[in-house]
C-alpha cells in the first residue's frame, strides 16, 4: 500500500519542462486577464466619458479588449492542460497579439511621449516572442505536448 502512494506520488511530480509550461502559462493568464480589465475599463470610460477626444473609439478598446483577453485565457488553458493545441494556439496568439500592438503603434500613436517608448517596446516585444518562443520549442517541452503532459 506504501509502495503504491509512493509510486502515485512519483507520477503527480512535474518535471521542470512542465513547470515552465506552467510559468508560461501564468504569464498568458495575467496577459489575458490584463486584457479583459482593459475592456471593462473601456466599456466604463465610454459611459463616464462619451465626448472625450481620441484617436480611436471606446469600442475598439473594449472589443481588442475582449478579444485577447478571450484568446489568451483560452491558450493558458491549452498550456495548463498539456494540451497540443495550447501550444500551438500560444505561439499564434503570441504573436499576433504583438503584431497588432504594433500595428497599433504605428497607425494610432497620437502622442511625442508614445513615439518616445518605441524603442523600450521594440525591446520587451523581442524579450517576449523570444521567450514564448523559445520555451515552447524547447526540446523537452515540445516533448511534454506530444505525450500529453504525463511523465516520462
Amino acid at each position: 500500500m506504501i509502495r503504491l502512494r509512493q509510486k502515485h506520488r512519483e507520477k503527480r511530480r512535474l518535471t521542470r519542462s512542465q513547470k515552465w509550461v506552467i510559468v508560461l502559462a501564468s504569464l498568458g493568464l495575467a496577459l489575458g486577464l490584463a486584457n479583459l480589465a482593459r475592456m471593462v475599463l473601456a466599456l466604463h470610460y465610454a459611459a463616464a466619458l462619451p465626448r472625450l477626444p481620441m484617436t480611436v473609439s471606446w469600442a475598439y478598446l473594449a472589443a481588442t479588449g475582449g478579444v485577447w483577453g478571450i484568446a489568451l485565457i483560452l491558450c493558458a488553458v491549452g498550456l495548463l492542460r498539456f494540451h497540443p493545441w495550447g501550444r500551438w494556439a500560444t505561439l499564434a496568439a503570441a504573436t499576433l497579439y504583438q503584431v497588432h500592438a504594433w500595428v497599433n503603434h504605428l497607425l494610432l500613436d497620437a502622442s511625442d511621449y508614445a513615439r518616445q517608448t518605441r524603442p523600450r517596446d521594440l525591446v520587451l516585444t523581442v524579450l517576449f516572442l523570444a521567450l514564448v518562443w523559445g520555451l515552447l520549442y524547447w526540446p523537452n517541452v515540445r516533448k511534454v505536448f506530444r505525450s500529453g503532459g504525463n511523465n516520462e
